[in-house]
Formats: C-alpha cells, sequence, structure tokens
C-alpha cells in the first residue's frame, strides 16, 4: 500500500495494531528520528536498545531483556541497507524499518515499510509503503471514512499522490539497473576501505568532520551518521541513565558515502579517503 512517505507507513503500522498511550515500542538507538517519533506520535513510549556492533540492528538479546508486558512492538531498522535480523520468533508483533534497505533485505514482520526519497534506491520524490498484514491501516490513510463519508475513526490522508505514483512505476521499471549500479560501487568500496553498508556506505575514519570538509572541498558530498537519538534533545528524557556503546562507537568512526554514483566518481572518493 502506496503512502506519502516512508515516516507515514510507520505511523500508519503503529495505528493498524492499536498502539497507544501506556504502551511500549523498542526501537533502536541509533536510527533516524522518525522511528521513534511516529512511537510519541500514537503516545506510546520508546524503549531504546543498543544496536549490536555486527549487524547494526537491534542487540538481539538486549531487546529479549528489554520486553515487558507492555511491549506490544518492536520496530528493527536495517540501517544503512544492513540486515538487523529477525525477530519475529520472540512473540511480539515486528514492524521492519526498512526505509533504507529496498532489495537488500527480504520482508520477515508483520509488516514492513519502505521509504522512496529522493535518495533511497528508487524514489517518487517522497513517498513510502507500507507492506505485510497491516490491518486497518488503509481506513487510517484514507481518511477513516467509508463510501458513504461516515468517519469510522480520526483517519489520516497519507496517500501518495498520482504523480508520485506514475514516477515510482517508471523506476520500477528501472529497478534492477538502479541496484546494479549500487551493487558496483558498493564492491568497490568493500575492497578499497574500511565499512558497511550498501544504501549507503559507511566508512571507517578517525575524524569524521575533518573528512566530511576534506571530502566536500573536493566536490564530494558526504552525510554523518545518525547521531544516537538518546543524544537527541527530542528523545534524551526516555533514555536516561542507559549507556549504548555500540551505537555511540559507529557514530563517532563513521561517515556515509555515496553509492549512486559513476565507477570513477567511486574511485575518485576511494583515492582522498585513502590519501587522508
Amino acid at each position: 500500500m502506496a503512502t506519502s512517505s516512508g515516516t507515514a507507513a510507520l505511523h500508519l503500522a503503529l495505528l493498524s495494531l492499536g498502539i497507544r498511550a501506556g504502551d511500549e515500542v523498542i526501537v533502536p538507538d541509533l536510527t533516524f528520528g522518525a522511528t521513534a517519533s511516529v512511537v510519541l506520535a500514537v503516545g506510546a513510549t520508546p524503549v531504546f536498545v543498543d544496536v549490536s556492533p555486527v549487524t547494526w540492528g537491534l542487540d538481539f538479546e538486549a531487546v529479549r531483556e528489554r520486553i515487558t508486558w507492555k511491549t506490544r512492538a518492536i520496530i528493527p531498522v536495517h540501517l544503512y541497507g544492513e540486515d538487523a535480523g529477525d525477530f519475529s520468533v520472540l512473540g511480539v508483533p515486528v514492524i521492519e524499518d526498512a526505509c533504507e534497505s529496498l532489495g537488500f533485505v527480504p520482508m520477515r514482520g508483520r509488516m514492513t515499510c519502505y521509504s522512496f526519497y529522493g535518495n533511497k534506491v528508487m524514489t517518487t520524490g517522497e513517498g513510502g509503503m507500507i507492506c505485510g498484514d497491516f490491518g486497518n491501516a488503509r481506513e487510517w490513510r484514507n481518511g477513516g471514512f467509508d463510501k458513504e463519508y461516515w468517519c469510522r475513526f480520526p483517519g489520516l490522508n497519507y496517500r501518495m499522490t498520482n504523480m508520485q505514483a506514475a514516477v515510482g512505476l517508471a523506476q520500477l521499471e528501472r529497478f534492477d539497473d538502479l541496484m546494479a549500479v549500487r551493487k558496483r560501487n558498493l564492491a568497490i568500496y568493500n575492497k578499497r576501505l574500511k565499512g558497511k553498508g550498501k544504501w549507503l556506505f559507511v566508512a571507517e575514519v578517525d575524524n569524521p568532520p575533518r573528512v566530511a570538509m576534506m571530502l566536500k572541498s573536493n566536490g564530494v558530498d558526504s552525510r554523518p551518521v545518525f547521531p544516537p537519538l538518546h543524544r537527541s534533545p527530542a528523545f534524551r528524557s526516555y533514555a536516561t541513565g542507559q549507556v549504548f556503546p555500540a551505537s555511540e562507537a559507529i557514530y563517532s568512526r563513521g561517515i556515509a558515502l555515496p553509492t549512486d554514483a559513476t565507477v570513477e566518481q567511486t574511485n575518485f572518493i576511494c583515492d582522498l579517503l585513502c590519501r587522508s
């Protein structure tokens, strides 16, 4: 089911499960802020858990320890296209945040949410999609009313526009080619640099801000790794007293590099980093 954004898809997934105030949802500390924002949007409490240094997704054993009778969902994030693993065996509904992993990670959760933002493997400019057993999410997306316009519940307008959908269909026709470019460049990065990531490649460096400035001076855009959510003003009160060593380590040593580039551009980026 197409949506207006990846954030909208995540929000609809929570609404379709009836998650509300008093409920808890487990999310990784290292992720884009929307993963936790949608939990607050339905009135629930985000429970932050550190990530695995191997998968960069939720630490499985840490998640198991944080599950309580209030836990209504787990949102694993396939960060930068890396496979966070399968959490469905824990007996709690799983909403996969796959906004960065289209084409890289198979669907396993009760629901899987994608983003078609401009920098994703395929794009509709803005937009997203929710797949799986999403219950009444379609009704929530379409305003909450029936064919006679009786409002059955306070729905939203999270529909994708017709123009966005047309762009998306054209992108789907080229999807194999778009993926081939990313995979080709990832092979170069993996051969020449230390790091990981598939949607974007996250290189491990000693001083990410300094490296970012160097790249910018040579005409190369890069991005910092997402700041751990426990540091963010919007979320730090939900992580008081907790420590997140894995997410801190990834954040402090990583810089995200483009994968949608030519072979020459990718090698140029590698040359710059190897000399820095």
